[in-house]
């Protein structure tokens, strides 16, 4: 019997501009009335992750946000407003052994910050630009001398041998590195302190619910829910994932854009 349903947000829960259907929030509803619970699993910051969360109403039942892959876990309290559970972030010397790479190997760079109004980067480009007009956070220059902030993940962008390059020097850290989901190209990856991903934070909400990975459903598109996917009861991914992603789930909904999640929830809950 699934009590709890885990869902990514972009690829899996919302359509394009951010909008999630009137099919998933009615589907959404009806499982939570049936005393399942609803829970984010998702790699954006929480100013990102809000409007998604309230439209589902994750904030009046007082669920759980994973966001940053893990990096920040919040809960919504009794008057529907946010808690910080627990956080992940690099420590400077790792934060700067990541950017010291990047920056030898001439790749681009995004951090997500601590202080939701700030990114660091090694360079500012159309890349960088365009992460900050979503992310609405304040370019600032990697100096490796000056800075004392770091950051809960690091996106890296560049051409593919610079990212090999860039993992194989990397790699001996043991931080969590993911195929990167939003530019269809494998140079592109995201990166988490060791031990930080999705399925981390989710075993964690798991345990607080007091509910066994075989009542869980997950459902997700990219590489960094692949272990969250193949970790719980019955995880779906939606059609539009890749095909290494599907290739190793036993169950395939439709696509994001086709309401995936809402056609699954009733397929196996609801009916």
């Amino acid at each position: 019997m699934i009590k709890l349903i885990a869902l990514d947000v972009d690829g899996t829960l919302v359509k394009k501009k951010n909008r999630v259907s009137k099919s998933n929030i009615e589907t959404i509803n009806e499982a939570r009335k049936k005393g399942i619970k609803i829970c984010i699993a998702t790699g954006r910051n929480i100013t990102r992750t809000q409007r998604v969360a309230k439209l589902i109403g994750i904030d009046l039942a007082q669920e759980y946000l994973i966001t940053l892959n893990g990096g920040a876990v919040y809960k919504y309290d009794k008057n529907a407003n946010l808690t910080l559970i627990e956080e992940h972030l690099f420590t400077l010397e790792d934060f700067k052994f990541i950017y010291n790479k990047a920056k030898e190997n001439k790749l681009s760079t995004f951090s997500y910050a601590k202080d939701p109004k700030i990114s660091y980067v090694v360079k500012k480009n159309l890349f960088t630009y365009i992460l900050k007009k979503v992310s609405h956070r304040k370019l600032i220059k990697y100096d490796r001398d000056t800075i004392k902030d770091t950051s809960y993940k690091i996106i890296v962008y560049g051409n593919s041998k610079g990212i090999a390059k860039l993992k194989e020097e990397i790699k001996d850290k043991e931080y969590e590195m993911f195929s990167w989901s939003y530019v269809p190209h494998s140079s592109n990856i995201e990166i988490n302190p060791k031990g930080v991903d999705k399925l981390y934070s989710l075993q964690k909400v798991a345990k607080a619910y007091g509910i066994k990975p075989e009542e869980i459903m997950y459902f997700g598109d990219g590489d960094n829910d692949k272990r969250s996917l193949n970790w719980v009861g019955q995880g779906v991914a939606m059609r539009n994932s890749k095909k290494d992603l599907k290739n190793v789930v036993k169950n395939i909904t439709k696509s994001n854009k086709k309401h995936g999640v809402a056609y699954w929830i009733k397929k196996d809950i609801l009916n």
